[in-house]
């Protein structure tokens, strides 16, 4: 009996270890076209390419300037075409270099083929910093199979770069990996996650 417990035990040993090389197989470059798709998005609020800017009405409120359903589409330095909207876009006043965005929708074109529609809840533009934080929820999925999500993100526009502190998990297929945190740097050059993968 002890023998056969110790067979099953390998067994079971063996399969999870092809299951996680078969994962890492797919879900590696999954991280890359995460972070290809990230910086794609924020390739439109640094590049200066010719864009177009929709807003369906604008207006003073306590909030700030309030534009409802501004859209943004474009092209990046790559020729690849972007779509960025939200529900409604918020102007600090007093600080002017803010913007709250409520409901994000993005539509990106990836490198060589596909493309992917990011969401997010909301984020907060700071133009004097680069930066842009992603809030209430991000979701990936693109038209090859990949799909993301995690709670918040933070970009630096400036440094190419994106850290979520909370839980990441990247689907492909059947396979699935998690991270407590996910770091982007050099451009989606370097992906690292850790904690719990």
């Amino acid at each position: 009996m002890g023998d056969r417990g110790a067979r099953e035990k390998a067994y079971r040993s063996a399969r999870r270890h092809s299951v996680l090389v078969r994962l890492l197989r797919f879900l590696l470059p999954a991280s890359g076209v995460l972070a290809l798709v990230v910086l794609s998005v924020m390739s439109w609020v640094s590049t200066p390419a010719p864009y177009e800017i929709t807003v369906a009405d604008k207006y003073v409120s306590l909030d700030g300037i309030v534009m409802d359903r501004p859209t943004l589409t474009g092209f990046d330095k790559q020729n690849r075409r972007y779509k960025v909207s939200a529900e409604q876009a918020i102007q600090n006043i007093t600080t002017p270099s803010q913007i709250r965005l409520n409901d994000i929708s993005a539509e990106v074109t990836l490198p060589d083929q596909g493309s992917a529609t990011i969401t997010a809840g909301g984020g907060d533009y700071d133009n004097s910093r680069n930066t842009l934080k992603l809030l209430g929820g991000i979701k990936v999925d693109s038209t090859l199979g990949y799909k993301v999500s995690m709670k918040n993100a933070e970009i630096n526009l400036q440094a190419g770069s994106l850290v979520s502190k909370n839980p990441v998990t990247i689907r492909y297929q059947d396979s699935e990996i998690t991270g407590d945190t996910m770091t982007v740097s050099d451009g989606g050059k370097v992906i690292v996650l850790e904690g719990r993968v």
